[in-house]
């Protein structure tokens, strides 16, 4: 137990140590934090997915909650009004093509059903905001092309949250029930999952702030979350799509203020403060660091056949991406920034934890599954973060020029002018030029000189 606790403090340091770097130096900590684990894992066998028993599944089951209650306070719906051209543009022709492509390979070289593999498409297609942002910052793009991307890698994990767990919920029932059976069943669960969240996220936000008067108020909301994941569950709804539509509620009470404030007495609604916010951003980041290296402990890279999957889908991810960013993304943006556009589409935490979670309630393929998906997330940021940094020294500008022809070239700094002596004009005498030599001085008559 002692050395448990040892490892733990030691990763938690150590997953602090990678996230600064990450910001210097731009190498994503979801690499060496994977890397740790597989070290510890399938290399060297210190630990084993059997060593954690249920509190593995009690852990995934935590991270997800968490995932998703900032994925949906992260989530702005006014951010759409100004993106509802090119950016959402983007975000829904690129989810539907990767979906569709990758569920199709899959499919064709793993020999599952297809529910399974477009349950795979919908995880692949995710982009992660929290590996796009640090990688941004290295590099110079225009606002227009931060935009679209941050709108698209919000979006994506929306889509893909709810796409594959309705895809799950309806592979669980799969060969007990019909089609049409299964698919009332899934929009009835998510329904009343939807309108409780959306109950319970006003009664939150309306007595959050008598709440924030109590000793330790800040867990009690992290508290209501796993309240809202479980009761919704009991009640015959979805906890991960109430958690989801509960958070987005929270990170958008104004614009519920807005909508039924003529109906409803809704002006005592607040948000989530500063403090709240940090707080969650804090468990995040606990339950990340210890989940990448889980990761890296349960992946079994002695299939090699699944590594070279996953490194094929998420290469075959940005080749099907470049035609949907060419023709969706405005021509007025330039290659470059198409280029960076079509490199920052890494998956990240959210593919991580439906991954996990596949893997626990589909026990046959969902081990396969989550192998191929965590080979994915490795790769994908691996490319990623090589695409982006060939473009910040200068490179890959044949890619821009073969893939974005239709995008006007990037600008070419003008060289610095050069600066010429004035000519002197009529009637003026023309500056001396400096002479390399000083004039010697003479000694003054009647001083001998010094020898």
């Amino acid at each position: 137990m002692t050395y448990t606790i040892l490892l733990i403090g030691v990763l938690l340091f150590l997953g602090q140590v990678f996230s600064f770097l990450f910001e210097k130096t731009r190498l994503p900590d979801v690499l060496p934090l994977m890397l740790l684990g597989m070290l510890l894992g399938p290399v060297f066998h210190l630990a084993g997915p059997e060593d954690f028993g249920g509190a593995g599944q009690i852990f995934t089951t935590v991270a997800l909650i968490v995932v998703l209650f900032k994925s949906g306070v992260d989530f702005r719906i006014l951010s759409l009004r100004g993106a509802v051209g090119q950016g959402l543009l983007l975000t829904t022709v690129c989810f539907a093509v990767i979906t569709l492509t990758t569920a199709f390979i899959t499919q064709r070289v793993l020999n599952i059903p297809q529910l399974y593999a477009f349950i795979i498409g919908a995880i692949v297609a995710d982009n992660s905001t929290a590996v796009i942002t640090p990688m941004l910052a290295k590099l110079q793009v225009s606002k227009t092309a931060k935009t679209v991307l941050f709108l698209e890698a919000n979006l994506t994990g929306v889509y893909s949250i709810v796409l594959a767990l309705a895809l799950l919920s309806a592979a669980s029932h799969g060969g007990q029930v019909s089609a049409a059976e299964i698919s009332l069943r899934v929009v009835k669960s998510f329904g009343l999952g939807i309108v409780f969240a959306l109950a319970a996220g006003v009664f939150w936000m309306g007595i959050l702030n008598k709440v924030r008067r109590l000793e330790n108020a800040i867990s009690l909301t992290f508290a209501f979350v796993l309240l809202v994941y479980s009761v919704s569950g009991l009640i015959g709804g979805d906890g991960a799509i109430a958690t989801l539509a509960f958070g987005v509620v929270a990170g958008n009470t104004r614009l519920v203020r807005r909508l039924w404030l003529s109906k409803f007495d809704l002006s005592h609604l607040l948000s989530l403060n500063h403090g709240e916010k940090a707080f969650f951003d804090e468990v995040e980041f606990i339950l990340k660091t210890l989940f990448f290296v889980y990761m890296g402990i349960c992946m079994r890279i002695g299939r090699v056949d699944l590594l070279a999957i996953g490194f094929a889908v998420a290469f075959f991810k940005l080749v099907f991406r470049a035609p949907v960013v060419n023709y969706c993304v405005s021509k007025t943006v330039s290659r470059g920034d198409a280029s960076v556009i079509l490199a920052m589409c890494p998956n990240g935490l959210v593919s991580a934890v439906l991954a996990a979670m596949i893997a626990s309630q589909l026990p046959e393929e969902g081990a396969v599954i989550q192998d191929v998906i965590y080979a994915v997330i490795f790769f994908s940021v691996l490319l990623s973060n090589l695409m982006s940094f060939r473009i910040e020294k200068g490179g890959l500008k044949w890619l821009g020029k073969a893939m974005f022809g239709r995008h006007k070239p990037d600008e070419v700094p003008a060289p610095p002018e050069q600066t010429s002596a004035p000519e002197p004009t009529p009637g003026e005498a023309a500056p001396v030029p400096e002479q390399d030599n000083p004039p010697q001085e003479f000694p003054a008559p009647g001083n001998p000189p010094q020898v």
